[in-house]
């Protein structure tokens, strides 16, 4: 049997298959887990605000092993990889983490990952290590990316235009929202790098009559925050649909992402990293903004945060925004 219809029948059947692709298959698993805010911090204990983090990385490393699942499922099955030996896939990091991971369940011989110069080093040291994997790190990522990808049986996996990164996002780690808090969520804050996950969250919101605010956060310009990207960045490559699902955008300097970080510390296991701290800022700051008339509304609700990953490939980076010395 032609190897990649094998693993379209694996598919329809979870008893058989490679073990890894049946461990990130996002089906039917409930990956989702609320750790709550200490009743001292100030909007629980002045207007009685419930805060949750939400941490997705217990069955999954990352939050970017659903979407990446989801986009190359899609493609196997609408016959895009035919032919295809090579995978070329432009991203941050942790989209590229899982398409490492999963690529040899699709049969690809061969991954190409295109990164930006700045990517924390133990990101990059990662994927080094991993076998059949070379790692291209430019100025340019999307341009290099292309012109990788005309090579003879080479395809862009290009998470910035896709789709099935929305779909999942609204499939799987919308509904595990609403399956933790439902009604009771009255606002949600998503840090923003490809807008995937906060397009696909508001959508599975809307579709489940939430009327939850959702809170796209991202860098203050010119700052970078690993796993984010400021709106100039997200202009030039993001062509997702995320600007019909954010009701309120917050911008945070990359020092506050990465002091909110270390605060969550006390409180979130395991602990989160820099995106988390970016999410927690923005929503901290959603909230400041509002009169106290509608802080006290939200008494015996509940607003979110999604910690997308933890914190232990950004140890370089952690050291270099906050080292004391």
């Amino acid at each position: 049997m032609n190897e990649r219809l094998k693993i379209k029948r694996d598919f329809s059947d979870f008893s058989l298959g490679d073990p890894i692709l049946k461990a990130l298959n996002p089906e039917g698993k409930q990956f989702m887990r609320i750790r709550w805010l200490r009743d001292s911090h100030p909007f629980t204990s002045s207007w009685g605000i419930k805060v949750a983090a939400l941490i997705p990385f217990g069955d999954f490393v990352h939050l970017k092993m659903i979407p990446t699942f989801m986009m190359m499922q899609e493609d196997l099955e609408e016959g895009r990889y035919d032919g295809i030996t090579t995978l070329v896939v432009p991203s941050s990091g942790n989209t590229a983490h899982a398409a490492v991971r999963l690529a040899p369940c699709f049969d690809f011989r061969h991954t190409k990952i295109i990164m930006a110069n700045d990517v924390p080093d133990a990101k990059v040291a990662v994927l080094k290590v991993m076998p059949n994997v070379t790692v291209i790190q430019c100025a340019n990522v999307t341009a290099t990316a292309i012109e990788e990808a005309k090579s003879p049986q080479h395809y862009l996996f290009d998470q910035y235009s896709h789709m099935g990164n929305v779909r999942a996002h609204e499939l799987y780690t919308g509904e595990e929202v609403w399956r933790l808090i439902g009604k009771d969520l009255s606002a949600i804050a998503v840090a923003m790098g490809s807008g995937g996950t906060i397009a696909g969250i508001g959508r599975a919101l809307r579709k489940n009559e939430s009327e939850a605010v959702v809170i796209g956060v991202r860098p203050k310009l010119g700052e970078q925050v690993p796993g984010a990207r400021d709106a100039k960045k997200m202009e030039e490559i993001s062509r997702l649909p995320w600007k019909t699902e954010v009701e309120h955008l917050a911008e945070i300097s990359r020092r506050q992402a990465f002091e909110h970080m270390v605060s969550l510390w006390s409180e979130v296991e395991p602990q989160p990293g820099p995106t988390s701290g970016l999410a927690w800022a923005g929503l901290e700051q959603y909230l400041d903004g509002l009169q106290s008339r509608e802080l006290d509304a939200l008494s015996g609700k509940v607003v979110a945060f999604i910690c997308p990953d933890d914190y232990r490939l950004y140890t370089s980076a952690i050291m270099a925004e906050l080292d004391p010395k």
